[in-house]
């Protein structure tokens, strides 16, 4: 959503979206919260208009770097998923560019050296088979999986959305996301949480166990941060469950 040129006392909001996701995702959310920021949703790197970027660590960290200067203060940075991979990693080291933090589904990363080279392996095969199958076939392999396969309860036109949005991918684009910023290629950020000493909310499904368990740890890492936990909601809560997510994030913009 556009951002006024005039003064405002709202909030610049950049908001960074999941994997095999788009920008347009937050549509629902920003204009739900339309009075409360100034939203800005771009495509990550891999993704529909920005498919032909790199997609490494540091490639995403200039992404993220480039919308930041472009932004007015007060700003906070959204992050769900693999956006709040990005969010993390970009706020840990620029950690005085953000007034606030929300992280949607995070985890600061995986610890084991041993676990990240198993995952990176993994996602490996993954950008083999979307070359292989094409965007269509492997995007619906990939929302058949446990974690992702809560989206089946968004809303009909919301998730119609989401379909079109992942029709403008290509299969290279997602293939070089998938493998150069999996959560395998990514560094294990718990040693540098201490350095966001800005407000922080963070967010989890109440039926994603897995991610409300690290929601959980991050919350004992992050100086100054809560945790909310959506009903009725998987790993998109945002989406699952737009109403009470709406007034979370309406609240830890009022009150940070």
């Amino acid at each position: 959503m556009p951002n006024s040129a005039a003064a405002s006392s709202r909030p610049a909001l950049l908001a960074l979206h999941g994997f095999s996701g788009g920008g347009a995702d937050f549509l629902p959310l920003a204009q739900a919260l339309a009075q409360e920021a100034d939203w800005h949703l771009p495509d990550l790197p891999g993704h529909a208009s920005s498919h032909a970027l790199p997609c490494g660590p540091e490639a995403v960290i200039g992404f993220v770097e480039d919308h930041c200067q472009k932004l007015p203060l007060p700003r906070i940075l959204l992050g769900y998923s693999m956006g709040a991979r990005a969010a993390l990693l970009h706020a840990t080291t620029h950690p005085n560019s953000w007034q606030g933090l929300i992280l949607i589904s995070a985890r600061s990363g995986i610890a084991s050296e041993q676990a990240r080279a198993e995952r990176r392996k993994l996602d490996t095969e993954r950008a083999a088979q979307i070359l292989t199958l094409g965007v269509s076939a492997f995007l619906k392999q990939w929302q058949q999986q446990p974690l992702i396969r809560s989206q089946e309860n968004i809303p009909t036109k919301i998730h119609a959305d989401m379909q079109a949005t992942r029709k403008k991918h290509t299969a290279a684009g997602l293939a070089n996301s998938l493998q150069k910023f999996g959560q395998g290629n990514c560094p294990h950020l718990q040693p540098l949480l201490s350095r966001l000493t800005m407000p922080v909310c963070l967010i989890s499904g109440e039926k994603d166990h897995q991610y409300h368990v690290y929601a959980e740890q991050l919350l004992g890492q992050l100086p100054n941060s809560i945790h909310r936990v959506i009903p009725d909601a998987g790993h998109m809560p945002h989406l699952e469950n737009l109403p009470a997510t709406t007034r979370v994030i309406h609240d830890f913009i009022k009150n940070r």
